[in-house]
């Protein structure tokens, strides 16, 4: 099965608003299938480029504005003022000490320096051997995707965030940790991405995308773990004396 077809199973179960979207971290700038931005932007805009737009997009560092973003995915060794915790003071903490653990709890795979020289992003399917599979889903949503990952396994999500950074570092779990993992969209995700409000991040690795896939089809046909969830109206009403059918009535 190609990532197309699994894209449509995912569309079509989970009522999905936007597509899946790949993500491809690549250590060589020799991306040629997809134009590069000429203006700076942001990863959660070029996500968002690939969810309403279907563009498939490539940026370097040089060609990004937030630092942090780029970080996590290991486009720059993390900056001096991430590792001392000042750039979140006053923003998200009090103090220098909050902020060195604050932003030591988002995930960076440029802790241990630069690791890769581009990003690819756009819909599944669009992304040759891409890196990470990222979906935008609402609570209902990420039911059935929680069920399908540990359908064969039983393995849990553990989630534990600071809700900032969220999609790049849901990304870089993907690809550092091997880990699937939820995510809220941080402020710049919402600001510049035009995330909803109802809206949270499921990654993947995308070693996983199949598996994941296939479980959520099998779910689906014993038709427990489904969405949307119906409503249960196997029960007997209470209605206004003048709406209720007596003996007399019949």
């Amino acid at each position: 099965m190609d990532d197309k077809k699994v894209s449509k199973i995912f569309e079509e179960i989970l009522k999905l608003q936007t597509k899946p979207i790949a993500v491809k971290l690549c250590k060589e700038n020799n991306n040629e299938h997809c134009s590069q931005i000429r203006y700076k932007i942001n990863v959660c805009q070029m996500v968002a480029m690939a969810r309403y737009h279907k563009k498939v997009t490539s940026q370097k560092a040089s060609g990004m504005v937030c630092a942090l973003g780029a970080s996590c995915l290991g486009l720059i060794k993390t900056k001096e003022t991430f590792i001392s915790g000042s750039a979140v003071v006053g923003r998200y903490v009090k103090d220098e000490k909050s902020g060195k653990k604050f932003i030591s709890n988002v995930f960076k795979l440029g802790d241990i320096g630069k690791q890769y020289e581009l990003v690819t992003v756009g819909p599944l399917g669009e992304v040759e051997n891409p890196s990470s599979v990222v979906l935008y889903v609402n609570p209902a949503q990420v039911l059935p995707l929680i069920h399908a990952n540990g359908f064969d396994s039983g393995d849990k999500i553990s989630l534990e965030t600071v809700a900032e950074g969220a999609l790049c570092e849901a990304i870089a779990l993907s690809v550092g940790k091997g880990k699937v993992h939820i995510g809220f969209p941080c402020a710049g995700d919402r600001r510049f991405g035009g995330t909803q409000k109802d809206e949270l991040i499921f990654s993947m690795p995308y070693k996983e995308l199949f598996r994941i896939s296939k479980n959520l089809e099998d779910l689906t046909n014993l038709g427990v773990s489904v969405y949307p969830i119906a409503p249960n109206v196997m029960w007997t009403p209470m209605m206004p004396e003048a709406y209720t059918i007596t003996e007399e009535d019949l």
